[in-house]
């Protein structure tokens, strides 16, 4: 994690609940109007960056936390309350990542987009539904690769903005992979919606689209923002620094 908070109860809880919150205040607010499906909310500017600042495991609590009661608050289609987990899913993915633990990001990753091409009806569904969810997984490939042969170098900016980008895109797109591996999968496509192969269909072209903007946006939201606070935690000692896998826990 980015901030040293597992010694020091207090913190830990101060530092969780804070991040709740601001998760919370971005959930009840629509993006671009939407209440459900991906755009829910804007709460997915901020998961990635808790993921890394709290860890995997403080981060996807902070942001369930902060999603549940976001979603308390602003009433929303009633599916949503499990499409959610999806965040704090990112969030942990997001924390691995930046942490350089490859087996749980490549584990998490390889099991639902396996269980998606498993599922029969994914096999009608245009691979350009999840075109930006594929990349991603190349993009997980490419980060284990390199963490296991050491390539990375722990003092270059270019490897900590790189390292960022990383942190954000394999975080978002592990969000969108939960509520694809929910809706399809899961099932909920027929057993919540009630749709037809062919209406899901059409819902995938449209998603090859969408989806990939709301990355986009995270990644300069997070990389613009979130390395001058990571550079400015460093500076003051309050931080591990990125690829700092010594100062890690265990």
């Amino acid at each position: 994690m980015a901030l040293q908070v597992d010694s020091n109860p207090s913190r830990t809880v101060a530092f969780v609940a804070v991040f709740a919150a601001l998760t919370a205040v971005l959930d009840i607010i629509p993006a671009f109007g939407f209440t459900s499906g991906v755009w829910d909310s804007w709460a997915f500017l901020l998961s990635p960056i808790v993921g890394i600042l709290l860890g995997p495991y403080l981060g996807a609590i902070s942001v369930g936390i902060g999603s549940f009661l976001g979603h308390a608050i602003m009433p929303r289609d009633t599916i949503e309350f499990l499409f959610m987990f999806g965040l704090s899913a990112g969030a942990a993915v997001g924390g691995f990542v930046y942490q350089r633990k490859w087996k749980p990001v490549l584990g998490i990753y390889t099991a639902m987009l396996l269980g998606y091409f498993v599922y029969p009806i994914s096999w009608g569904l245009p691979l350009w539904g999840i075109w930006d969810i594929l990349v991603g997984y190349g993009i997980v490939l490419i980060y284990s690769i390199a963490t296991i042969r050491g390539y990375w170098s722990n003092t270059s900016e270019r490897y900590k903005l790189l390292m960022l980008v990383f942190c954000c895109v394999i975080a978002l797109e592990t969000d969108i992979l939960f509520r694809v591996f929910i809706l399809v999968p899961g099932q909920m496509w027929w057993f919540y919606y009630a749709m037809t192969p062919e209406d899901l269909a059409l819902l995938w072209v449209g998603a090859g689209f969408i989806t990939p903007i709301k990355v986009v946006m995270a990644v300069i939201v997070i990389v613009t923002l979130g390395r001058q606070l990571l550079r400015t935690l460093e500076q003051q000692g309050n931080s591990i620094a990125m690829g700092d896998t010594d100062s890690l826990p265990s």
